[in-house]
């Protein structure tokens, strides 16, 4: 093959990663007046949200509530987090939906963790999505619980840390809660693939990242992925 030449593999992988990217980049553009949900675990504004309050089936994306300063994180092995058990409860009217994320070292059927491509990352990053539907509404109360079976390594973009062992709880309310989706001017000259790639990810989705209580790490080195 002549050095430099791209292959359809090529192609692909390339533009699965700028797919990847624009998503990343849309939750920062989606959430500029509040320096972004997915930074500060804050709230999307008012206009990107549904303005249905009835019950309706959605996709859902957990981040877990880890306190640092750079705002992502990954745990270095993927068996050591799957080992313990993660649970979110939807709340409504007195009635309880208990949804098993993760247990005994495996994924629930439905869920992954985000794909995040980062070579010099961990294993496993710690936003949960799933592709099964759940039915959610605007005044819902969402809680979230995790048993952490040991310590568990991590590393962020500027830092290194541990999550220790122990039982970990928070509750809260949807940080976005979206029904369809409108290409934003900018993004409407990329491929259709990209596009539908954007749409599956962010249509008909609750996203979970605004969350009371705030789970500590234990710093343990200032060195993260960019500093390698």
């Amino acid at each position: 093959m002549i050095r430099g030449q791209r292959t359809p593999h090529n192609i692909r992988t390339l533009m699965g990663l700028i797919a990847k990217s624009i998503c990343i980049s849309m939750v920062v553009l989606m959430t500029a007046d509040n320096r972004g949900y997915a930074l500060d675990m804050a709230k999307m504004p008012k206009e990107n949200q549904t303005t249905n309050a009835q019950p309706e089936m959605r996709t859902i994306s957990v981040k877990l509530p880890l306190r640092q300063t750079e705002h992502h994180w990954t745990f270095m092995h993927r068996e050591d987090i799957l080992a313990g058990r993660l649970v979110l409860r939807i709340i409504r009217g007195g009635q309880t939906n208990e949804i098993v994320i993760f247990s005994s070292g495996k994924m629930s059927e439905g869920w992954e963790p985000m794909a995040f491509p980062i070579p010099k990352a961990g294993e496993i990053y710690f936003e949960f999505n799933s592709s099964s539907k759940y039915e959610t509404a605007p005044n819902d109360r969402v809680e979230l619980e995790l048993n952490v079976k040991q310590d568990v390594d991590g590393i962020g973009p500027t830092q290194t840390g541990v999550l220790r062992a122990g039982t970990y709880k928070t509750d809260g309310d949807y940080s976005g809660l979206l029904d369809g989706y409108k290409i934003p001017e900018q993004f409407k000259a990329f491929p259709k693939e990209t596009i539908d790639k954007l749409r599956k990810q962010f249509e008909f989705k609750a996203f979970l990242e605004s969350w009371q209580e705030q789970w500590d790490l234990r710093i343990t080195s200032g060195q993260g992925w960019l500093s390698q």
